[in-house]
């Protein structure tokens, strides 16, 4: 009977490239798929970006981002992956009989699967154009009309350019800004890096400059355009006053646009609250001259 010899050290085993690159088409495999899912239901970009939408605390910008490295990752990993597995691949092309190259049944089944896939994307039919209406339903729904930016991807305005969409003069949305702690916000600032740099959605800027003070503006200058320093915060009744409208004629026009409004509120109340995604919708539409 042998006796084991204690000075004798188990052999380490050896490194293996089949099996790493298997765990590695794995990984990236859940990944791309738990990044494809998320983006799939995210909303559309100029929503994420204007809200600084996240899951997970990541933002839709960073899951695009790893959906692109895992999918070069898959990409490389599936590459070496068929070189190491060669021989069984070019297998499944031979012939069971004579064992070579030849016509097998497996090659018109899966030429007609992703034909057929291919096809029916193109050609718009269920339900395949079912499956991407869902996409589109899911990534639409996010979009509300309060939360809507100025125009797409209104963050990447300078914080002149938004404050000039708002209907707010730029001294008061800097001195809006600044009661809300927001600093060093030069005009040609972009807005997404004003929000970046204080931890807050470009929404939320442009929520602020919206956001009369509660005590008006700074005492050293009087509010420009009503009392928000805009065009948007002046209510109906003062513009139709400084247009020379008349008010019970923009009321009757609004109703036959089926909007609702007093004339106590503000364009911008109005606005909203007819989904248009500025107030300059609204004055074109009670400035358009009768047919």
């Amino acid at each position: 009977m042998q006796k084991n010899d204690p000075d004798k050290q188990t052999p380490k085993p050896r490194f293996s490239w089949r099996a790493l690159t298997s765990v590695l088409i794995t990984i990236s495999c859940a990944v791309l798929i738990l990044s494809g899912v998320i983006l799939f239901v995210s909303p559309p970009g100029r929503v994420a970006n204007w809200t600084n939408w996240n899951l997970l605390s990541l933002t839709k910008h960073d899951w695009t981002g790893l959906h692109i490295w895992f999918s070069t990752l898959f990409l490389l990993a599936a590459v070496f992956h068929l070189v190491f597995n060669w021989r069984p691949l070019v297998s499944y092309f031979k012939d069971r009989l004579t064992r070579q190259i030849g016509f097998r049944l497996e090659w018109l089944i899966a030429l007609a699967v992703c034909g057929g896939v291919y096809a029916g994307t193109r050609a718009e039919i269920p339900p395949f154009s079912t499956f991407l209406a869902f996409n589109e339903q899911v990534k639409e729904s996010w979009e509300q009309p309060r939360e809507r930016a100025p125009i797409p991807h209104a963050e990447l305005l300078t914080l002149a350019e938004l404050a000039e969409k708002a209907g707010v003069a730029l001294a008061d949305a800097t001195n809006r800004l600044h009661a809300r702690g927001i600093s060093n916000c030069p005009p040609d600032m972009v807005v997404q890096k004003l929000a970046d740099q204080n931890q807050r959605s470009a929404q939320q800027i442009y929520e602020i400059l919206n956001t009369l003070p509660a005590g008006g503006e700074s005492a050293h200058r009087p509010a420009q355009g009503g009392a928000g320093g805009g065009m948007g915060w002046k209510t109906l009744t003062q513009f139709c006053a400084e247009e020379g409208l008349e008010l019970k004629d923009a009321l009757a026009r609004l109703k036959s646009q089926g909007l609702v409004a007093t004339p106590d509120q503000t364009l911008r109340d109005i606005a909203v609250n007819a989904g248009f995604s500025r107030p300059v919708e609204l004055l074109e539409l009670l400035r358009a001259k009768k047919p």
